[in-house]
């Protein structure tokens, strides 16, 4: 699955960085499936590892996919 990050947008209390949301477009190898979403990460720290980013972003949507909570239409 590619994996393609298109906007991160930061949550905010009393003026810190809490978290993130990261808005995203998934596609498979072969292209028959495409999704387009958002995934919030609340490990966030102050540098930003896209790679890491991606990964997290592609094991959230494996796990709801398989858990049967993805809200998909």
């Amino acid at each position: 699955m590619q994996i393609t990050i298109n906007q991160i947008t930061p949550r905010r209390e009393d003026g810190n960085i809490t978290s993130i949301n990261v808005h995203f477009t998934a596609r498979t190898d072969n292209g028959l499936i495409n999704l387009s979403g958002s995934i919030p990460i609340e490990n966030f720290t102050d540098n930003i590892d896209f790679d890491g980013l991606e990964n997290e972003v592609r094991q959230e949507l494996i796990n709801q996919i398989m858990n049967g909570t993805l809200d998909a239409e």
